[in-house]
């Protein structure tokens, strides 16, 4: 039996128990049964608020999981994915069937990304899990190393480890700070890419702020023959307090695989803000389509808990179709499906959320999309990564001009 304290930290940098995950071992299946239930001193603040509105309301009863991780989805949304899995997995020393979502709970304590930290009641030493942003050059060695498979000792990989097992996604990250303590997630390039990513991300945002979607603010930096993009932290208050975060995944009960129309509804639902979230959530969804970003799927998506309450995070992890999946992870409204679709079913869908002139929005969508081997090649994309995803893009491009349905 594993027993957690859960520790929510508020913008304002206050710190509280807001309840306790209760896990049990798993079974010949690897199904795990636990539960969590709030504190009463949580439910007692003034400032309390639902982890998950949906399966977690305020109140003091148990909650089941109810899943086979034995967690809430709102406490897996803290972990990271494949990359911080595997260094989390040797830094707590867990063999592999001791790989599971409260274990690597437990290893994870107060690194995770949102505002949630994890202890076991035993005091542990805070440990800063970010890097000072000069030691980048190290840290790309490091993480080319450990990513290609080679030996680290040690003392190599407590320094990767300290800063780079709690960043979320499947590709090597670090937290790094600046010299004015702005907290940065640094993205770094993988030994076997088939195309330059970082730039093709950076000018990705770019081409996004231009579009006008709200995204967090970035800058690429050269770190030795290579690049590594710097995204700026946005769950992290100016106080240096954090924002509650929630993925649409958990949000939906659902696999990673959904509709954008899910989305819509839950944000409808949830969002404090849905006359702002909802036009940006529909300007996402179409540069989403116009790009190819068919990484698009629900754990791509998520909300934040600011002083108002919940709203539509900054978009992120916003890349074309590099692998060439073509398919979409979420399937578009008025059954367009996961290809690469014409504007008639964004019109459509429009009008029904009263979005103010979609036309014009698809229009502007297409204006800024069009300028992308500009904007691709003045963040230093190569010219060969540029000749390999111009098909897939202008193709795009060319369907949204199309009125066909």
């Amino acid at each position: 039996m594993l027993h957690l304290d859960v520790i929510l930290i508020f913008p304002t940098r206050l710190k509280i128990k807001c309840g306790e995950i209760i896990t049990g071992t798993p079974d010949p299946n690897g199904r795990i049964k636990g539960a969590f239930r709030y504190t009463p001193e949580y439910l007692q603040h003034p400032d309390a608020f639902p982890l998950d509105p949906v399966n977690l309301p305020l109140n003091p009863k148990e909650f089941l999981s109810n899943r086979p991780q034995g967690i809430h989805g709102v406490f897996e949304d803290a972990l990271p994915d494949d990359w911080g899995r595997k260094i989390l997995a040797r830094k707590a020393n867990l063999t592999l069937r001791e790989q599971t979502e409260p274990r690597f709970l437990e290893a994870l304590g107060n690194n995770g990304m949102g505002a949630l930290c994890f202890e076991t009641g035993h005091p542990v030493k805070a440990q800063d899990p970010s890097a000072d942003i000069v030691t980048l050059d190290k840290l790309l060695e490091l993480a080319l190393k450990y990513d290609a498979g080679e030996y680290l000792n040690d003392q190599e990989f407590a320094a990767l480890a300290l800063c780079g097992s709690s960043p979320g996604g499947a590709r090597p990250k670090s937290l790094v700070r600046d010299k004015d303590n702005t907290l940065w997630l640094a993205k770094f390039p993988r030994h076997n890419d088939p195309v330059h990513v970082e730039p093709i991300e950076a000018a990705t945002l770019a081409l996004a702020r231009n579009a006008g979607l709200n995204i967090p603010e970035f800058k690429l930096i050269p770190v030795g023959s290579r690049n590594t993009l710097l995204v700026k932290r946005f769950d992290v208050a100016d106080t240096g307090g954090r924002y509650h975060m929630i993925s649409m995944k958990t949000l939906l009960n659902a696999s990673y695989y959904a509709w954008y129309t899910d989305i819509f509804k839950a944000v409808k639902k949830y969002s404090t803000q849905p006359s702002i979230d909802i036009p940006a959530l529909f300007r996402q969804m179409v540069f989403n389509a116009a790009i190819g970003n068919t990484d698009d799927h629900l754990k791509n998506f998520s909300m934040l808990h600011k002083e108002t309450g919940l709203c539509l995070s900054p978009a992120y992890d916003l890349l074309p179709d590099i692998h060439g999946k073509r398919s979409h992870s979420l399937s578009f409204p008025e059954g367009a499906g996961e290809f690469a679709p014409d504007r008639s079913p964004f019109l459509r869908f429009g009008a029904t959320l009263n979005i103010k002139n979609p036309d014009h929005i698809i229009d502007s969508m297409i204006r800024e999309v069009s300028a992308w081997q500009d904007i691709f090649k003045e963040y230093e994309v190569p010219d060969p990564d540029i000749q390999k995803l111009a098909g897939d893009i202008n193709y795009r491009l060319a369907q949204l001009n199309k009125r066909n349905r």
